[in-house]
């Protein structure tokens, strides 16, 4: 998934939430924090495409999410648990 998302222009993905703490349930979600190469054009409907192309091949519910889109609050929260996906 790495070469297709970074052919969208996706320069950086991190995991958060449950999964990163490692403290998901069966039924949890997989969140995923997104950065996209600053000169490359990228809608909600490219967000939208991704997201749904994460989910069917992660077999999961996904949620993709920008990382400049994060509220400070939140962004605090979610840079102190977050890991590097590439």
């Amino acid at each position: 998934m790495e070469t297709a998302l970074r052919a969208q222009g996706i320069s950086a993905l991190y995991l958060f939430g449950s999964v990163a703490r490692d403290v998901a349930r069966d039924d949890s979600d997989i969140d995923l924090l997104f950065e996209v190469l600053p000169q490359r054009r990228f809608s909600l409907f490219d967000q939208a495409g991704l997201q749904v192309d994460l989910s069917e091949a992660l077999q999961t519910h996904v949620d993709f999410v920008p990382r400049m889109a994060l509220r400070p609050r939140m962004r605090e929260r979610v840079e102190a648990e977050m890991v590097r996906v590439f």
